[in-house]
């Protein structure tokens, strides 16, 4: 599970929850392998079976906008068709910390689930000089539901 010390319970389901571990050290790790990483989804069968999700928009080299559209797009077709029942996008944002007053880099996703739940989780971060990663306290907001409508 995911150490939670600025907001415990942040994700009530624990569906989203398996999402959520599965795309933040995910997400670290290609900062370390690549100092950073496209937009990256990850969706639940209605069996519990996470999958990760990387559309092909038909771009070489699309917008980080293009992408997490096609993966709002894809995950939309999927939960009508009752196809999966949560998902999430991964991707590095700006984000205003609780109790900060200026915004700095985050890793966000946004998880759905099929009961109603949307959220989003938010991970500060900071490159150091010799290329290493530090981590803060994720924080999260409600967000509208886009998957699930």
């Amino acid at each position: 599970m995911i150490h939670r010390t600025r907001m415990e319970n942040t994700v009530a389901n624990p569906e989203l929850d398996q999402l959520l571990n599965t795309l933040i050290p995910f997400a670290k790790q290609m900062h370390s392998a690549q100092g950073g990483f496209y937009p990256i989804g990850s969706s639940m069968k209605p069996n519990g079976k996470v999958s990760l999700n990387a559309p092909f928009t038909g771009n070489e080299f699309p917008s980080i906008q293009q992408v997490i559209g096609r993966l709002t797009q894809i995950f939309r077709q999927s939960a009508r068709g009752g196809e999966i029942k949560a998902a999430a996008i991964c991707y590095e944002g700006k984000a205003i910390p609780p109790g900060e007053s200026q915004k700095t880099d985050v890793i966000c996703i946004g998880l759905e689930h099929q009961s109603g739940e949307a959220i989003d989780i938010f991970v500060p971060y900071q490159k150091g000089l010799l290329g290493k990663y530090s981590y803060g306290e994720l924080f999260a907001s409600q967000r509208d539901r886009q998957f699930f409508v």
